[in-house]
Formats: C-alpha cells, sequence, structure tokens
C-alpha cells in the first residue's frame, strides 16, 4: 500500500528569470482530502501541471501514488488515476493538432484510433 498519494520533495520551476515555485516540499497522505489554496502567481497551476508531468520540474523529485513520474511510464500509469481540469479553454497553442493527440492519447487507455482519424 501506498502511504503518500503525492510527494514532493524540493520542487522549482523557473519560465526565463521568473521564478514560479522554490523548494516545494509536500506530502498528501493516501486517502485524504486536501486543498490547494494560494494567491495569483503562487505556482498551484504550475505544481499540478508538474504533479501531472505537463511540465518537468527544474530541480526536485515528484511520486504519485509512488510512481516517480520522472520516469515515462510511470508518469503514464499516475495521470491514467488522476484528473486535472484547468481554468484555460482549448489547445495548447504551441502544438500541432497531431502533436495535441499524441500527447493526449496515452491518458486514455481506451483511446479509439478510429475516431481519433
Amino acid at each position: 500500500m501506498v502511504d503518500a498519494a503525492i510527494e514532493v520533495t524540493g520542487l522549482s520551476k523557473s519560465f526565463g528569470s521568473q521564478t514560479a515555485l522554490n523548494g516545494l516540499n509536500l506530502c498528501v497522505p493516501a486517502g485524504s482530502i486536501f486543498g490547494f489554496l494560494g494567491r495569483n502567481g503562487a505556482g498551484k497551476t504550475t505544481t499540478i501541471r508538474m504533479l501531472s508531468s505537463v511540465l518537468k520540474p527544474d530541480a526536485g523529485s515528484i511520486r504519485v501514488f509512488g510512481l516517480p513520474i520522472e520516469e515515462r511510464q510511470k508518469a503514464i500509469d499516475a495521470r491514467r488515476r488522476i484528473g486535472f481540469v484547468t481554468e484555460e479553454k482549448g489547445l495548447y497553442p504551441y502544438m500541432t493538432v497531431e502533436q495535441v493527440i499524441k500527447f493526449t492519447r496515452p491518458f486514455f487507455p481506451k483511446w479509439r484510433r478510429d475516431l481519433e482519424q
């Protein structure tokens, strides 16, 4: 059994000269309910995107359900167990449709390529 649903150690992320997160340590016990609160620009969305492996951290380690998300297959396995709804609507503007499909496909174990086409 996994003792923690989320374990984060020393998590950091910057965008150019802007530091979004600096050394976050977090442990969310399995079976608990946690709220993630903070002012605008505090790094909440950045953290959630790193937990779901949408963004790569500059430093630190992340485990979701005991899975180290630095490993591609473990990240996919973890993503299959979590949900995340962003405030943004639409596709990622820097991706082509083909890139969005390739990125999205691993989230859905029963992906239908016939519908994709």
